[in-house]
């Protein structure tokens, strides 16, 4: 049943993007909704479908009738934007003020180097990760953005992997040469490192 619900919405949100509101506006609409309410909390996919057909009524309707469907739209995406930043499209981020992955992964790694608290990092590596999926993106600078966090943590753990999949999107983004440049920078210094410890020296890691 729920997939049948899930569908409809599909249809209907995919009609209005075609210039055909009227299914977004009947009554109908909000059935579906409260039909798939009624099956129990709500999972992410769920919720984007909600989410995307109060958006589409606040679009649909003359000016000045769809504040309401314009703050549950905000709300649903504010709150799936906390899960997963690509859960909210670009445009839909830009309308809220929402943050980009890139941004929200700048953000953590800032709160990692105030705090030294490991999980900013790791959570800044997993949005930096994100933004460097996305279509509407600067991929190279994404990619920078992941392999200067990767380093930072190689840094702090001294795990080969981190530093490996660096030295792979240094070659990745090769092509924006300051990006690049930053890059190999920091990568040398650690292969220096890391021959060093291989001739016997002790590793230096941060805390």
């Amino acid at each position: 049943m729920k997939e049948r619900l899930l569908a409809d919405l599909d249809t209907r949100i995919a009609r209005h993007a075609d210039g055909d509101s009227s299914g977004v506006l009947d009554a109908r609409a909000l059935e579906l909704v409260t039909e798939l309410t009624a099956l129990g909390e709500p999972d992410a996919g769920s919720l984007v479908r909600v989410a995307a057909l109060h958006l589409c009524r606040f679009q649909a309707l003359p000016l000045g009738f769809g504040h309401a469907d314009l703050r549950m739209a905000q709300t649903l995406y504010t709150k799936l934007h906390t899960v997963d930043p690509r859960l909210a499209p670009p445009r839909v981020r830009r309308l809220f003020g929402l943050a980009s992955p890139a941004e929200g992964g700048a953000a953590r790694l800032r709160e990692y180097e105030r705090t030294g608290q490991a999980h900013h990092l790791e959570r800044a590596i997993s949005l930096f990760r994100q933004g460097a999926l996305e279509e509407e993106t600067d991929r190279a600078a994404a990619l920078h953005s992941l392999g200067m966090a990767l380093l930072r943590r190689f840094e702090r753990t001294g795990q080969p992997a981190d530093l490996d999949e660096a030295i792979e999107i240094g070659r990745a983004v090769a092509d924006d040469e300051r990006l690049a440049a930053e890059l190999r920078e920091r990568i040398t210094g650690f292969l220096a490192q890391r021959r060093s410890v291989a001739d016997g020296d002790s590793p230096k890691r941060a805390r």
